[in-house]
């Protein structure tokens, strides 16, 4: 009886070690669809894709195509599979106001696709049929097109799963046995034991654990075998139409004797030169002392450790320079690499240390790219040539420095003491020459300066002691809005230096656990006292913080910090990489408190004036600033949805018979909610009168959805360094600016990557912009380049690499409108509309006027 219950267990593992440890690489694409047309309709479809592989989650979605029943993906995703993997196809409706609607679904058996193409799957082309349940009623909907690319295995280690000694139906009569053949019978004893039916089989396998498992069997079962008959020994073998099929046994531990048992002697005939060939393959490596490779009775190979007295599918290979195999107290194995002093249960081979090694110089070439650009931004310009300078040489005894920051001040060495402003335009001003009596200066919140008559209670632009406008330029000779912005940037600077307070705080982190170690150390602080002089220390590397290494820590961590695979943070969509707070950040249960975290640390680079790596979405800095978000700052972060409520703006919604409510929901981590945009909003209706309201309150609805707690952690944490308050004269731009900091801009770069509409490279208008771009100087260019594209910082690529809302998409010049419009932009396009002006002085004068004075896009 026990060789009955042990035999058992053979049946039910017979591919275990091969389709649990086997896991290959399939590149799946979904090319396209055709879809019947869904009665009742009023529309075409967005019909999309989802993609699962054996139930597990996180699945594969395709984007949405919109307005067609004939969709076209082209979409490939890489996915791990086993040669038994179930696929399953989801073909879905999307929409953006209501939960999405099923077209229908497919499967796709792995194994039955191996085997129809030898094991092999290069560029396989595959038509499955969508079928949709109506009722209980299975309907088909559709046939979808994909590819398979990319898998290569040896299918006589993975055979057929096919139900053995069940009965056949028969049409209105009683089941019959299938016949039993004669080359291959079975004993009377095993057939009083038949094997499960192979569903049994599927749902035993399904309790097993997905991971990496050694081949295992008990110790009733090694010593049974090893003196029983090549007949006991042998797994269950069953025929169907004359035909043998076999479900192989598993390779078990040995637990008796001085040796491993031998293996049955092998079966005569075709099966014996299957062996013989195969034992004659001398091109692969030799195996590592004490291992042996023996075959079973059904041509398999398997490998026997004498070291451990274990078995094992997979050939082993010798473990890579400087590891070490050990086995834990609950007779686990693990591995030890003694080169970087970690541990794995995953046994090593070269190659998969050489790809971790590559992978490894991958990134940290990336991450030093990013490093020299981090190294190269500034905020203003600091460079001047002296020739080309219209304020002139600096007075005598005067000298112009500039701080770590970028920021310029001066130095008077016949006094001994420093200032921000620059002597020159003091001088400019009359500075030598005190106001009359009763007069002030004074600067409105553009940072023009004006004066105040006390005398007779009045305001005048006009120097009372020249009778002229002041016309102030900064050191650059910039426009107004480089005098606005550098006046706000003072005034921060000041606020900021007015409550440092002395002495220094000292942080001490591990590169290698930056996060955690900072995280504990910030937090510890009371939050005034991260406004004292930052001192951070590396463990283990000697040397003294003049600024550098606190530079280095903000660069680090903000880019460990904003990295989305921590779940706090989620780029804004497929194209934008601006960050946004993921709503599913509440899988961490101190995701708040890492918020707050974030809030002090944001306010700590404005403070002591460094500049983090990643920046976020301009909406998300209006909301810092409590600025008013409108339906319009959608288009950056999901442009569908923005389309959407566009729709409903233009349409008149009781024509068209929409039928909504003031209510919305919202799918997350597979959980769906309702949420009333109003008081009992799910019993509103919507109608025309009322639209407005709806398209105010969903646009609101869609910038919090799910991250009011995280929003109000990180201004809570962001509020105790720096008060909120003290950047009351930005915009979200130059806030922006201030976090990211600018970059040199190639302008033969930008031109090299730019398209024309309706333009040529040679018309008089192109000629014009460019000519204009090449005599702004760096900031006007960034304040271009952040009007056109939403944001003031390049891909590593440069303009090549820009990205749209439909993948990478260069910067583009559109001939639109009349010669009176302002230029317009469309940043989920990168596009820039410039109508065609008369001469280049329009050009210039329309193109400033609107990077500087307009707020938002589309201005006319």
């Amino acid at each position: 009886m026990a060789l009955s219950s042990d035999r058992s267990v053979m049946v039910d593992s017979p591919t275990q070690p091969n389709s649990a440890s086997q896991l290959s690489q399939l590149k799946f694409t979904i090319l396209k669809a055709t879809l019947k047309e869904q009665p009742g309709w009023f529309s075409k479809g967005d019909p999309y894709v989802k993609l699962t592989v054996d139930g597990k989650q996180p699945s594969k979605k395709t984007e949405a195509v919109r307005k067609t029943w004939e969709p076209k993906w082209d979409d490939e995703f890489t996915v791990l599979v086993t040669p038994y993997s179930l696929l399953e196809l989801e073909v879905n409706n999307k929409f953006a106001l209501k939960s999405d609607v099923p077209l229908g679904s497919a499967k796709i058996l792995l194994n039955d696709v191996l085997h129809s193409n030898n094991g092999k799957l290069n560029n396989h082309n595959l038509k499955v049929n969508i079928i949709l349940d109506k009722n209980g009623t299975p309907c088909q909907t559709g046939v979808l097109e994909v590819i398979l690319d990319g898998m290569s295995v040896n299918m006589r280690h993975f055979p057929r799963r096919v139900p053995a000694q069940t009965p056949t139906p028969v049409a209105n009569g009683p089941a019959t046995a299938p016949r039993t053949g004669s080359q291959n019978s079975t004993t009377p004893s095993r057939q009083s034991h038949p094997k499960p039916a192979d569903g049994d089989v599927q749902r035993r396998h399904s309790r097993q654990p997905s991971g990496r498992q050694r081949p295992v069997s008990t110790g009733a079962l090694a010593a049974t075998t090893a003196t029983s008959t090549p007949q006991n020994s042998s797994p269950a073998v069953s025929s169907r139409n004359g035909v043998s099929t076999s479900t192989p046994s598993v390779p078990h531990q040995l637990h008796h004797g001085p040796s491993p048992p031998p293996p049955p002697p092998p079966q005569a005939g075709s099966n014996s030169n299957a062996v013989q060939s195969r034992q004659r393959q001398g091109n692969e490596d030799p195996l590592p002392p004490g291992w042996e490779q023996r075959v079973d009775p059904h041509s398999r190979i398997y490998y026997v450790d004498h070291n451990t007295r274990t078995t094992a599918w997979e050939r082993p290979q010798p473990l890579p320079s400087g590891w070490e195999r050990r086995t834990d107290s609950r007779g686990r194995t693990y591995y030890v690499d003694h080169n970087t002093r970690t541990t794995t249960w995953q046994r090593p081979t070269a190659e998969t240390v050489r790809n971790f090694e590559n992978w490894q110089m991958q990134n940290r070439a990336l991450l030093n790219t990013e490093r020299q650009n981090f190294q190269q931004r500034f905020l203003l310009p600091t460079t001047c040539v002296p020739e080309t300078d219209p304020l002139g040489p600096l007075p005598a005894g005067w000298e112009k420095r500039v701080e770590p920051n970028g920021r310029v001040y001066f130095v008077n060495h016949n006094t001994r003491a420093t200032q921000w402003e620059d002597p020159r335009t003091q001088v400019m001003v009359g500075s030598d020459t005190p106001l009359p009596s009763g007069w002030e200066m004074r600067y409105t919140n553009e940072g023009i300066p004006y004066f105040v008559d006390h005398n007779t209670r009045t305001t005048t632009f006009s120097d009372p002691r020249t009778g002229v406008a002041l016309n102030l330029k900064g050191a650059a000779g910039g426009p107004a809005y480089e005098r606005s912005f550098r006046w706000k940037l003072g005034q921060f600077r000041h606020l900021c230096q007015s409550n440092a307070l002395p002495s220094h705080i000292k942080i001490t982190v591990n590169r290698t656990n930056i996060f955690e170690d900072s995280f504990q150390q910030v937090m510890r602080y009371p939050p005034h006292d991260l406004r004292r002089r930052l001192y951070i220390i590396f463990k283990g590397e000697e040397g003294l913080d003049y600024g550098g290494v606190a530079r280095e820590w903000f660069f680090l961590l903000s880019h460990e910090v904003l990295n989305p695979m921590y779940c706090l943070f989620e780029y804004a969509n497929k194209s934008n990489y601006s960050l946004q707070i993921n709503p599913a950040s509440y899988v961490n249960p101190d995701h708040l408190q890492y918020f707050r975290f974030i809030g002090r640390l944001i306010a700590m680079a404005l403070y002591h004036g460094k500049f983090i790596d990643r920046g976020f979405t301009l909406p998300f800095y209006k909301r810092m600033l409590n600025k008013k978000q409108t339906m319009k700052d959608l288009e950056s972060i999901d442009p569908e949805f923005y389309n959407s409520l566009l729709w409903i703006k233009d349409n008149n919604i009781e024509e068209c018979g929409l039928d909504m409510e003031f209510a919305v929901d919202m799918e997350l981590l597979g959980k769906i909610t309702s949420h009333d945009l109003k008081p009992n909003g799910s019993n509103i209706k919507v109608t025309e009168e009322n639209k407005e309201e709806y398209l105010s309150l969903m646009t609101q609805w869609r910038f919090n959805r799910g991250i009011e707690e995280q929003t109000k952690a990180f201004l809570d944490g962001f509020n105790e360094v720096v008060p909120l308050y003290w950047l009351q004269y930005f915009d979200e731009k130059e806030m922006e600016l201030m976090l990211c900091g600018m970059q040199e801009i190639d302008v033969d770069d930008w031109q090299a990557n730019s398209v024309y509409r309706h333009y040529t490279r040679n018309s008089k208008q192109v000629t014009w912009f460019w000519q204009a771009v090449r005599s702004f100087d760096n900031e006007q260019r960034t304040r271009l380049l952040q009007f056109v594209t939403g944001t003031c910082r390049l891909p590593v690529g440069g303009f090549a690499e820009l990205m749209g809302s439909n993948g990478p998409q260069k910067f583009c010049i559109e001939k639109v409108g009349k010669d009176t419009w302002l230029p317009r932009s469309h940043t989920c396009f990168n596009r820039l509309d410039l109508p065609p002006y008369k001469s280049y002085e329009q050009l210039v004068e329309k193109l400033t006027f609107a990077i500087e004075e307009t707020e938002g896009f589309a201005q006319e």
